[in-house]
């Protein structure tokens, strides 16, 4: 475990490229074989990682691949996929995984394992499950990765792993104090467009990453935000948009042609987005690990970030855990958010898996009232 935006992604790169020199050292056989496998949760990740391996690897007789059809490719010492697109693979591919050459299993992001419900196909637990038989060699070794603790990983893998070692850098779940953190309330969902509208309309510096809680709530605050006046630049990312449409998103968001992106917990999340300056959590992170990967998205690699995050009068029962964790970074949040009553163990686990609901945002609400006034029928005149 280590904080977000420390270099996580190279300590498990360097040990795999230092063990594939070692191998093209000490051997007159072929090296291209296949020796890790890195599984991201989502395909941006992905993405990033396999440009990052290419990156560490220059110069080296080091080949990557991106896993991006149903075939495994041919000739590559580490290949970076999502969990559904490697199982897609083994199952249709002819060419299978040799536990016998293979050393490295790799889970990054590793707490996302248990953000979905344990029985679904698509299930990061039962696709790792279908994976871990595939790379069931005595050499393998499982490592994994994250910038948060869960307890429920470190279960999982002392029931199914030997001889765990768990590596800790710095305290668990704790924010880092390089971002400035606020903890605004709101009152009400209109509140919180209130409080953004301010906060753009005012010495923001942009670029800036906002997190909602659905892919339609995403829709509503961007139709809000493209309201403001001067104009501030804005898009989104979730999963209804092609491949194509969000990587064009985030690289106009790099590129600065986009200051404001809005986002989802899952397409935002390990992003590394260099250079972002603020995190607006609009809606309540649905947990303490959800709250440190959102913020981790700004302060990273040294530099300082500022992060908000606004709560209403429906999120009283569950804003101490996120409070506690601000305070501890040494930022002042309101005094009663500390004394309100914890949410049960149970609660936690409904709120990780069903987000509250929520009224829906500003000027989108107020536009179905006009259009369903519009579809709805005249009156008859009364002639008599």
């Amino acid at each position: 475990m280590r904080f977000s935006g420390s270099g996580k992604t190279l300590a498990f790169a360097v040990p795999i490229i230092i063990d594939i020199m070692n191998l093209k050292d000490n051997t007159t056989k072929s090296t291209n074989i296949l020796r890790a496998v890195v599984l991201e949760p989502t395909r941006e990740l992905a993405k990033q990682t396999y440009m990052q391996f290419l990156k560490f690897t220059e110069g080296l007789s080091i080949t990557c691949a991106l896993l991006d059809s149903d075939k495994l490719p041919k000739n590559a010492n580490v290949v970076v996929s999502t969990p559904n697109k490697l199982v897609y693979a083994l199952e249709k591919s002819a060419k299978k995984l040799s536990s016998n050459n293979l050393k490295w299993l790799v889970i990054d992001e590793s707490d996302r394992l248990f953000d979905t419900t344990e029985g679904d196909e698509k299930c990061f637990r039962n696709q790792l499950s279908r994976i871990y038989q595939a790379c069931s060699g005595n050499a393998v070794r499982r490592a994994f990765f994250s910038a948060t603790f869960s307890y429920e990983v470190e279960d999982w893998c002392k029931k199914n792993l030997y001889d765990v070692a768990l590596i800790c850098i710095g305290a668990r779940n704790a924010a880092v104090d390089t971002v400035k953190q606020e903890l605004i309330f709101a009152g009400s969902e209109h509140g919180k467009v209130i409080g953004l509208r301010s906060l753009f309309q005012s010495s923001f510096e942009p670029p800036v990453l906002v997190f909602v809680q659905s892919k339609s709530r995403a829709r509503q605050l961007v139709s809000e935000i493209e309201l403001l006046q001067p104009p501030v630049p804005v898009a989104l990312i979730s999963s209804e948009k092609t491949e194509t449409e969000r990587e064009t998103a985030i690289a106009k968001f790099r590129s600065g042609e986009i200051w404001v992106l809005v986002c989802t917990e899952l397409m935002g999340r390990g992003l590394d987005l260099t250079g972002v300056n603020l995190v607006v959590n609009f809606d309540l992170p649905t947990s303490v690990i959800s709250y440190i990967h959102r913020i981790g998205r700004t302060g990273r690699a040294g530099r300082r970030g500022h992060a908000v995050t606004y709560f209403t009068e429906d999120d009283l029962k569950f804003v101490r855990p996120i409070a506690n964790v601000i305070r501890q970074a040494g930022f002042e949040v309101p005094e009663y958010t500390l004394k309100m009553q914890m949410p049960t163990r149970k609660e936690k686990k409904k709120l990780m898996r069903h987000a509250p609901k929520r009224k829906n945002i500003g000027a989108v609400k107020k536009a179905r009232r006009k259009k369903n006034r519009k579809k709805r029928p005249a009156a008859a005149h009364d002639t008599s």
